[in-house]
């Protein structure tokens, strides 16, 4: 798993360790090529990419953000417990799929903002 860390700003914390995320990914038995991208700022999404011309496997991009310091242990536990379950899960659901099913041909998104509530 690749995994790039921008600097935050004062008070801020990441609410996505990497390897949280690879603990689950690798405890769902999930092998796909991983790249985690942490930058400040709410944004929280996850992209399926089939291979391309360009890049010839498939890989799970994902872009997590952070919260104030103040929110970041609540935030972390519902991350743990509720969102990062539901992104193995939507991972899970693509690679079941047969390599030639539309689902796994085609890019796809998991907006994990939407499932934050009322942290976010």
């Amino acid at each position: 798993m690749q995994s790039e860390t921008a600097k935050l700003p004062k008070g801020h914390s990441y609410v996505l360790k990497p390897s949280v995320l690879e603990e689950a990914l690798l405890s769902a038995g999930i092998d796909v090529s991983t790249h985690l991208v942490r930058c400040p700022g709410g944004l929280f999404d996850a992209h399926f990419w089939p291979p391309s011309p360009d890049v010839p496997y498939e890989t799970l991009y994902i872009r997590a953000g952070s919260v104030r310091a103040s929110e970041a242990a609540a935030a972390r536990q519902r991350f743990e417990t509720v969102i990062l379950p539901l992104l193995v899960a939507w991972i899970s659901s693509i690679l079941a799929q047969d390599r030639r099913s539309p689902v796994r041909r085609e890019k796809q998104r998991l907006n994990l903002a939407e499932c934050w509530g009322p942290l976010r």
